[in-house]
């Protein structure tokens, strides 16, 4: 059996798991897993195929899923001296029996918190949680102090991995470590709320969209996220779901990768080539093989061109995905043609369309260089839990369908929707980039859209005429293509045998 039809990497891991499933019999009396929720998920491979590197970490990773990666391993050293910095003397001198012991007691409950099976045994599990987690909550602290908080949101590429979908750390493993080493003594409402301060704070520094009003009272305030992109994402949506499950996976035929269709084409034009060279090499020529060089001098990768076939030369090496969006026009259309205004509003719970103003209400957007992976992955995430409305992936559905161009982004800008550092043009590469996730379910504002142009005599006049023109456009487009080929087979023609009989020139 090759390593990639199973999750082992070796027998010996086959051995390992077999213990930690007879374990897992002995602690279920102890710890009902069945109770931990599962939290971190593995990016589906239909999702990652469109941009896989938005899925992945690209300085630090957090948790088992990415830690052995040799691009990622060098940060070792600074999570240790993070670590060390963080903790007291008698902390760091008795860290094995205060923090590790304890959470190789726990493994049960941290391989609960993921989805994927992690292959590695307790005490390098322990290992993995009790550096990530503390070089973590280093970083989360800073955001409590104004002047460290600033240096850090400036460290862009360190913020985007922590919002990896695949490298989520679980807040109960954070707060088991915080209580473990007695890094502060709080009654247990102001210790939870202590730290979801600090998760809270980096998501209100970096978050793309309006986060939700929060209550200071503990007994009012929903203080215990799974994660930090749990955290963003219901923060954003503005509601809670009680518990995260994984979703039915993705069919298998999202992930087999699209082969290249054969090229018969090419093939004829090798094959053409073959049988010349064989004739020439047992002698026969002459007139005979007129009709093949005919054949064989024809610009075939003009032609393929015109055909709308693609050649061997033209094929797409990475096999990436083509983008797919949904059905609505472009900002320039729905403002210039259908005369549809734009303006900010609250939250994408606040999304509307509202006909008698003919205006759009969009909630303001603020869009740096790492914007992209946080909506990539907090869409993802919003795929892989249980009871999602999907209300984030129809939002993106909805701006990216509507920013096709510059100027579709430009009108969004003036308007005061989109906000940031990014240009009209980058701005309008990032929303392209992004395939349609919501699948094939229409939101209420994209129907109420579409039902309005439906009604626009303007809308309905420019399609009428846009629609003939382009139809008119293909008929002659076509007409042009046959010639042009026409053409070139009597270029090709006459090369081989001579025009000057018919047209009494040889130019």
């Amino acid at each position: 059996m090759s390593s990639s039809d199973t999750i082992f990497s070796s027998d010996f891991s086959e051995q390992r798991w077999a213990d930690q499933i007879s374990e897992n019999f002995d602690n279920d009396f102890e710890v009902n897993v069945s109770d931990i929720p599962v939290s971190v998920f593995s990016v589906p491979k239909a999702i990652s195929a469109f941009k896989p590197e938005a899925y992945m970490p690209q300085v630090v990773a957090l948790g088992p899923y990415h830690h052995f990666r040799t691009e990622l391993y060098d940060m070792e050293r600074y999570k240790v001296a993070a670590v060390q910095s963080f903790l007291n003397s008698r902390q760091i001198s008795n860290f094995q029996s205060l923090l590790i012991d304890k959470l190789k007691q726990l493994a049960p409950t941290i391989r609960a918190c993921y989805h994927k099976y992690l292959d590695l045994d307790d005490n390098t599990l322990a290992w993995i949680i009790a550096l990530d987690g503390l070089f973590l909550l280093d970083l989360l602290h800073a955001y409590s102090d104004s002047v460290t908080g600033k240096k850090m949101t400036q460290n862009s590429i360190l913020c985007r991995d922590i919002v990896i979908l695949e490298n989520q750390f679980p807040v109960i493993l954070l707060k088991e470590i915080r209580k473990t080493l007695q890094l502060v003594v709080l009654d247990k409402n102001d210790y939870d709320l202590a730290l979801y301060n600090m998760l809270r704070a980096f998501c209100e520094e970096h978050s793309p969209l309006r986060l939700g009003v929060t209550s200071e009272n503990p007994a009012d305030t929903k203080i215990n996220p799974l994660h930090i992109l749990d955290l963003m994402y219901f923060s954003i949506l503005n509601t809670r779901i009680a518990k995260a499950v994984p979703q039915e996976s993705p069919s298998t035929e999202a992930d087999v990768a699209v082969q290249p269709e054969t090229n018969n084409q090419d093939h004829l034009i090798l094959n053409l080539r073959d049988i010349m060279d064989v004739t020439l090499n047992l002698g026969i020529g002459g007139r005979a093989l007129r009709p093949l060089q005919v054949i064989n001098n024809l610009p075939w990768e003009k032609i393929y061109n015109l055909l709308g076939l693609k050649t061997d030369n033209a094929v797409d090496e990475t096999n990436t995905p083509v983008v797919e969006e949904i059905s609505i026009p472009s900002v320039t259309f729905l403002s210039n043609v259908a005369g549809v205004d734009f303006k900010p509003t609250g939250g994408i719970q606040d999304i509307e369309f509202n006909e008698k103003e003919a205006t759009l209400y969009l909630p303001v957007i603020t869009l740096n260089g790492i914007t992209e992976v946080f909506l990539r992955n907090l869409v993802a995430y919003e795929a892989a839990i249980s009871n999602s409305s999907l209300e984030l992936a129809q939002y993106v559905d909805l701006i990216s369908g509507i920013i096709d161009t510059v100027e579709d982004a430009t009108i969004l800008i003036e308007k005061g929707i989109i906000k940031g550092e990014l240009t009209s043009t980058e701005i309008a590469n990032l929303f392209n980039g992004m395939n349609k996730s919501s699948g094939n379910a229409g939101t209420r504002t994209i129907d109420k859209i579409n039902n309005y142009l439906n009604k626009k005599p303007k809308v309905i006049v420019y399609r009428f005429w846009q629609n003939k023109v382009y139809d008119s456009w293909r008929a002659l487009t076509v007409l042009s293509t046959i010639l042009l080929l026409l053409l070139l087979f009597l270029q090709s023609f006459c090369d081989v045998y001579g025009c000057k009989r018919f047209f009494g020139s040889t130019n």
